[in-house]
């Protein structure tokens, strides 16, 4: 329950005891970098990572998945067309927007050079990255490839211009019914209390020990107290792990409020009788 599993808790310790929230999951560490903080969400956009080789032959392909995509409300994020200038390239366009998708499509077509047929490299590094990444993925391929040995063996779409556009509805029309379902009742997406203190304290944000002068408003609450030192205020947080908490931590928000007011009027009145005393 909340931050710890008792009702009048020790300092908090940047615990690795794990948590059930639903809605989302986030990556801590960047594959490539392993020092790096990625902080990225997995899931957080409604949109669809499309990874493909760069060659004019795909842009009418590639305008009709857009449509498709755009009118059911999913954003279409083209790997080969987003722009990061003065940014990490792999993290911003490539590995940070795959994290976020929602789900992902590869265009497997090789680039034909006189008349060998000669695979992307960087298509089958994301797509392998998708597979790892665990992402619900849409492969096509033009019906007159050949897929590499190794993926042989998925589901792929091989299309051509006559059943293109109805792979296509039919698709998108599948990973939208999967991934809206995706995390809701298994329990298995899972942030870390020490992910939570991470975030918080990236934006700024200090948590309070006994010595802070609001310490005994929340002593025996299942609220935790942060201040942001540059900004100069205090806010108190807590952490609900299922619904049937909540009734808890409104009681103690109430309980809360009152004795910050309490608090505050204390530290008037005492403001108050200083200025007087330094007066005469």
């Amino acid at each position: 329950m909340g931050w710890e599993s008792i009702y009048k808790y020790p300092l908090f310790g940047y615990g690795h005891r794990k948590s059930p929230v639903r809605p989302f999951g986030i990556n801590e560490n960047c594959f490539i970098r392993k020092e790096h903080e990625c902080g990225k969400i997995y899931g957080a956009s409604k949109a669809c990572f499309i990874a493909c080789p760069i060659h004019d032959d795909l842009e009418t392909i590639l305008e009709l998945m857009s449509e498709k995509l755009t009118k059911v409300g999913v954003e279409p994020i083209i790997a080969v067309k987003e722009r990061a200038y003065g940014q990490d390239i792999f993290c911003t366009k490539i590995c940070g927007k795959i994290i976020e998708s929602r789900f992902c499509i590869v265009i497997l077509d090789d680039t034909i050079i006189k008349t060998t047929s000669v695979p992307n490299p960087n298509v089958y590094y994301e797509y392998g990255l998708m597979t790892s990444l665990r992402k619900h993925i849409i492969p096509l391929q033009r019906e007159d490839l050949e897929l590499a040995f190794n993926i042989q063996s998925y589901d792929t779409i091989k299309y051509n211009k006559r059943n293109l556009a109805a792979e296509l509805d039919r698709a998108i029309r599948d990973a939208l019914s999967i991934t809206e379902t995706e995390g809701l009742d298994d329990g298995k997406t899972y942030v870390s209390d020490k992910t939570i203190m991470r975030r918080f304290e990236l934006s700024g944000l200090q948590i309070q020990d006994e010595k802070w002068f609001l310490w005994k408003v929340l002593s025996d609450t299942q609220l935790r107290g942060f201040y942001h030192p540059e900004n100069k205020f205090s806010i108190y947080i807590g952490k609900i792990d299922e619904v049937s908490e909540c009734q808890d931590y409104l009681e103690d928000v109430g309980v809360a409020v009152y004795r910050t007011e309490k608090k505050a009027d204390e530290l008037q009145k005492s403001k108050k009788l200083r200025k007087k005393n330094v007066t005469n």
